[in-house]
């Protein structure tokens, strides 16, 4: 059996690197490396390489209080629908449409309602009941581009007509995300643990340009037991992966979704003499998957993916589901 843990940071200065699930669990397991050794790293890894059940999950972090958007299919408009409405009143309703569907994540309270009934006119409608959180979320997150000069490792100073652009992320002084886990009860003294690693990645900074001050957070709220706070479906068909997902074979195959190429770096000590991993297609958090009928959701999906890096053979990425099920509605 495993539970449910959830836990809450704060951002103290710009991102440079999103709070993605591999990136996430990458950083975890560079803290197991340094504070526990190359040993207990291998060992802690074992059960993921052999396909047995992970003692650990973690999701994608998401803005407090919200989940990813599951990826439904479009409502199919009705014969004469549109003739109906004025040309007015298809402009308007279409770009209401397109900026609802900018919004990557959905608040709890409409997440829990959508998760007991899914289907795009479902969730047409409760992101029109959430148009005010949404807006609200909107303004405590900018993208910006930064300009920099490229520093000449040698002297220090700067390189004459080596000007670079980086986009960062800032956010606003109300912002908190949450990062779900699922940690495996048989496993003794885990939760400790990973609270441990996550302390060391708080002192250490997250992702690119940590050690110039990007990345930094303070954890607002430790790893507390948070089974009741995702939302409970009686009888699901279905799920939607609150992380980035790579699906093995045995995994579900109607799945609606959206991918991402990863192309990911190797950090720390292992960055030379070539940080750069082979690009790797993953699922996006908010795919949705549709069991066969009378299956039952299980605890994971997903892989390891080993071999992913040119010369060093044995990098591995995270690709597992977090899933929480759903009540998917016929045809959606």
């Amino acid at each position: 059996m495993t539970k449910i843990y959830k836990l809450t940071i704060e951002p103290l200065t710009s991102f440079r690197t999103p709070l993605q699930s591999d990136t996430i669990f990458g950083h975890l397991m560079w803290a197991l490396r340094y504070t526990e050794g190359e040993a207990a790293l291998q060992e802690f890894l074992a059960p993921y390489r052999k396909g047995e059940p992970p003692p650990l999950l973690v999701s994608a972090g998401f803005p407090a209080g919200t989940l990813p958007v599951p990826v439904v299919k479009p409502e199919q408009r009705k014969d004469g629908q549109e003739s109906k409405r004025s040309l007015a009143d298809n402009v308007v309703g279409d770009m209401l449409h397109k900026a609802l569907e900018e919004d990557r994540y959905l608040p709890m309270a409409q997440w829990e309602k959508l998760a007991r009934s899914v289907s795009a006119r479902r969730l047409s409608q409760l992101r029109g009941e959430a148009q005010k959180e949404l807006r609200d979320l909107r303004d405590t997150e900018r993208e910006h581009p930064v300009t920099r000069t490229a520093v000449d490792r040698i002297t220090g100073s700067a390189r004459e007509g080596r000007l670079f652009v980086s986009m960062e992320t800032f956010y606003g002084p109300e912002r908190r995300f949450e990062v779900w886990h699922k940690i495996e009860e048989g496993q003794e003294g885990l939760l400790e643990r990973v609270s441990a690693w996550w302390k060391w990645i708080e002192r250490n900074g997250f992702g690119r340009g940590k050690s110039r001050g990007h990345g930094a957070f303070r954890i607002d709220q430790r790893l507390t037991d948070a089974a009741d706070e995702l939302p409970q479906v009686a009888q699901p068909n279905g799920f939607v992966t609150l992380s980035a997902w790579v699906p093995k074979a045995g995994d579900p195959t109607n799945v609606t979704y959206r991918t991402r190429i990863k192309r990911g770096k190797l950090a720390e000590a292992r960055a030379i003499p070539s940080p750069w991993k082979k690009p790797l297609l993953m699922l996006e958090p908010g795919a949705m998957a549709r069991l066969e009928e009378g299956g039952d959701v299980r605890e994971w999906y997903g892989r390891l993916v080993e071999d992913v890096h040119w010369t060093e053979h044995d990098v591995v990425q995270y690709g597992y589901a977090f899933p929480l099920p759903v009540q998917v509605e016929e045809g959606a």
